[in-house]
């Protein structure tokens, strides 16, 4: 509606009132206008983000079939003794020492630099190195690769004594790794969950460990893979018991406080002499 028609409308209503509120409403239009392009600007970055397959790290693989290189690996060559003696190639005696992976996936190879090694098995780093190497020198180097003084982990939740990140042992299986997680008096070991997260086709698999370790029967005891979830529930009772622990413990912090502001309000009575210490036998 035009200011004038609004005025006719409105008699109390004057057109510079009407002005304000036009240019008001067209500076929120404009606000708006931003904080959508902001947000959708924010949402398409995350989206970027995304994991689109796997696990969400660089590194890949099967390591209990084949072991790969991963982020807290050390890589290490075998070269023949001969090689190492020959002139001009003594720099390759670095190779012979384990090597850690840098936080960009490479190592550094003597003649060729840094090259990226992130995710390659043991057979695939033995030619991609030894390739490396052959197309910058004269003789052809022959080396074995070797991924040494490195750690898988898989992860553990719920009701265990050890939460978080632990390592993953070689042949291990889920009562292996129960064992080591150590479930607490509150477990559901009815419903135990191994889960093998992926961004595509996440596997989430219920098994009865109380069952298993009672029957003997093994067809549940599913071997680990390397950043599995294991994921031990509590019971009906033992839900309460968190929930209540939940409720509990900022009680608990407060009143902890309250002591603790209290001792330090006796030691302060003592040393002024307004209080008598008693020594406590």
């Amino acid at each position: 509606m035009a200011p004038d028609a609004l005025c006719e409308a409105n008699p109390n209503v004057t057109t510079d009132e009407i002005k304000l509120l036009s240019l008001l409403r067209v500076l929120l239009l404009m606000a708006l206008g931003c904080l959508a392009a902001c947000g959708s600007f924010e949402e398409k970055r995350i989206r970027e983000l995304m994991v689109e397959k796997g696990f969400g790290s660089r590194a890949h693989g099967d390591a209990t079939r084949e072991n790969y290189v991963g982020g807290l690996d050390a890589v290490q060559f075998r070269l023949r003794p001969d090689v190492l003696l020959t002139p001009a190639l003594e720099r390759l005696v670095d190779l012979t020492v384990p090597q850690p992976v840098g936080i960009d996936g490479t190592i550094f190879v003597p003649f060729v630099g840094p090259m990226y090694v992130l995710g390659k098995t043991e057979a695939e780093l033995t030619t991609y190195v030894s390739a490396a190497l052959n197309s910058v020198l004269q003789d052809q180097i022959d080396l074995q690769a070797r991924i040494v003084s490195g750690q898988k982990f898989f992860y553990t939740f719920g009701e265990v004594g050890l939460k978080g990140r632990l390592p993953l042992e070689p042949d291990m299986t889920l009562v292996d790794a129960m064992y080591v997680a150590r479930w607490t008096n509150l477990a559901n070991l009815g419903r135990v969950y191994l889960i093998r997260p992926d961004a595509e086709n996440p596997l989430v698999i219920d098994v009865n460990f109380r069952e298993l370790m009672t029957s003997g029967w093994t067809t549940n005891n599913f071997q680990m893979r390397e950043r599995d979830f294991l994921y031990v529930p509590p019971t009906f009772l033992g839900l309460i018991a968190r929930l209540l622990q939940r409720i509990l413990e900022p009680v608990a912090l407060a009143v902890q406080t309250m002591l603790g502001a209290a001792d330090i309000a006796y030691a302060a009575d003592v040393l002024r002499g307004d209080a008598v210490y008693y020594y406590r036998f």
